[in-house]
């Protein structure tokens, strides 16, 4: 009869333990639910503000008339990146699980005092709220409740996580951001008394004015306004500041000016070296930074400075026919025998209808055509020999090995003119890689390239002769056909140069 009443006690205590148990973590515990229901739906494009109220602070992101946003109060521009992930989190929001549909104590998900309460106004003048709460105990989830009403659900964290951020993350770091392709003007004035300026002359082609005056590179170019867009904020160090001499702006260590075709300009200037450090496995400055049109001093790293103060001379342009290879409708090549080679011939290659015809409308079979329009095209020169031609005969241009002219889609005509050979270069196995001198008809440059456009030309003429020969051969075994069995059409045959019309006499 004891033990009988032990065990009673003991399965009394433990059925309170459960009680006690289940009580205090009710609050927390989660209603498994079959279904996920869709809590918000509309289109990512349709918000224009987004209201996110904080126990200690309020932060408001709008959209300007422009398309840009903003953050209200301050005016910083808003991050991009921030306002991108509001939409895109938010726009059709599924919940993950329902927790409870009237809680007793919200404070126990994080949405009673200390909750963010967040407003998107959309297009139609639409307004979506909801409390963004704390995460669930396994910290994948989030609490979160929309208002108007009582249910509270889980969803993504992903969703809810970065309404708690500091205000700094709200703000855009890329503070220079642009579009290159539509850069027309690139101005520097660098430490040391350098300055480098460079002109756009179209799609393809830069010019250098100062130091030098030269034709540049549209990728080296393009290399220098990209290190400009990727700058990103280190730290956000004061906004309207009233003393520039205190960070090295005034005047700048250097000034970088970008003018656009439909934009204002940049206008970068770069101060005194803010700090150092070597997060990235080398030292790296961080200077004082400000934009001429904008309020706030930032720091950002200054290793920009290395590639403009590199050689000018790199920048010279080395693709030196100044076309693309998909906008050439015409080439002829015309290939003269080198030292050795009987191998000659002239081709007309035509681009029509999304093929590359022979000059008799035959359709060319394999890849050849689009070789030689890329390699001639978009040929890079792997070096300067001169920046004068003088006299053709030294470079062989006198008696050229390969001529060949490109027309494209605007009738834009350039001839590339292949002479003597160069001095070869080494591969990277150590072996001699044969080069040639090279010029295009409307500059004065001698180029040295590679020998593969001599080659891809060989190859279309041997191609060609091919077919010449098989033609010729299907002629000859046709006439034969005719001799033995007489035409095959009434009427005399009309020889296939000749524009007189079949059944007239010459």
């Amino acid at each position: 009869m004891k033990a009988f009443r032990g065990t009673l006690i003991a399965t009394l205590a433990l059925l309170v333990v459960v009680l006690v148990v289940f009580l205090v973590d009710r609050g927390r515990r989660e209603t498994e639910v079959q279904e996920s229901p869709a809590l918000f739906q509309f289109e990512k494009a349709d918000v224009v503000r987004v209201e996110i109220v904080r126990p200690d602070s309020t932060l408001v992101l709008a959209e300007q008339p422009d398309g840009q946003w903003i953050v209200e109060g301050p005016g910083w521009p808003a991050a991009r990146s921030m306002v991108n992930r509001v939409k895109h989190q938010i726009h059709d929001l599924t919940a993950r699980a329902t927790v409870v549909e009237a809680p007793e104590a919200p404070e126990l998900y994080g949405l009673g005092a200390n909750a963010v309460h967040v407003t998107l106004l959309l297009r139609d003048d639409r307004k979506l709220e909801f409390l963004a709460g704390d995460p669930n105990p396994s910290n994948v989830s989030y609490y979160m409740q929309p208002l108007p009403g009582d249910t509270i659900y889980t969803v993504k964290k992903s969703a809810m996580d970065y309404y708690s951020l500091e205000p700094d993350a709200f703000r855009e770091r890329r503070f220079a951001s642009h579009d290159a392709t539509d850069a027309d003007r690139l101005e520097a004035d660098l430490p040391g008394g350098r300055r480098l300026v460079l002109q756009r002359e179209s799609d393809l082609v830069w010019r250098m004015e100062e130091p030098l005056e030269m034709l540049a590179s549209r990728e080296e170019v393009r290399r220098l306004l990209g290190r400009v867009t990727a700058l990103k904020v280190d730290t956000f160090v004061e906004d309207h500041p009233s003393d520039l001499g205190r960070y090295g702006l005034d005047p700048p260590r250097a000034r970088i000016r970008i003018l656009f075709a439909s934009r204002e300009p940049i206008d970068l200037s770069i101060g005194a070296v803010a700090h150092t450090d070597d997060r990235f496995h080398k030292t790296r400055s961080y200077a004082y930074m400000m934009l001429a049109n904008d309020f706030t001093v930032y720091t950002a790293s200054d290793d920009l400075l290395e590639d403009y103060l590199g050689d000018p001379a790199a920048m010279r342009l080395k693709r030196f026919v100044r076309m693309r290879t998909g906008e050439v409708t015409d080439v002829t090549v015309d290939l003269q025998p080198g030292p050795g080679e009987d191998l000659s011939g002239v081709v007309t290659l035509l681009y029509r209808a999304d093929k590359w015809l022979w000059a008799d409308g035959v359709p060319v079979a394999g890849s050849t055509p689009s070789r030689v329009a890329l390699r001639a095209a978009e040929i890079e020169a792997d070096e300067i020999a001169a920046e004068q031609v003088g006299n053709p005969a030294r470079w062989g241009f006198d008696r050229p090995h390969v001529t060949i002219r490109l027309r494209d889609r605007e009738g834009t005509v350039r001839v590339l003119v292949v002479g003597g050979a160069a001095p070869p270069a080494q591969d990277p196995e150590g072996r001699d890689r044969t080069r040639s001198y090279a010029r295009v008809d409307d500059l004065p440059t001698v180029w040295i390239v590679d020998d593969g456009v001599v080659d891809v030309a060989e190859d279309l003429v041997r191609e060609y002769q091919r077919k010449a020969g098989a033609d010729a051969a299907s002629e000859e075994r046709l006439d034969r056909v005719e001799e033995a069995l007489g035409p095959r059409f009434p009427g005399p045959r009309t020889d296939p140069g000749s524009t007189q019309p079949p059944g007239t006499d010459p």
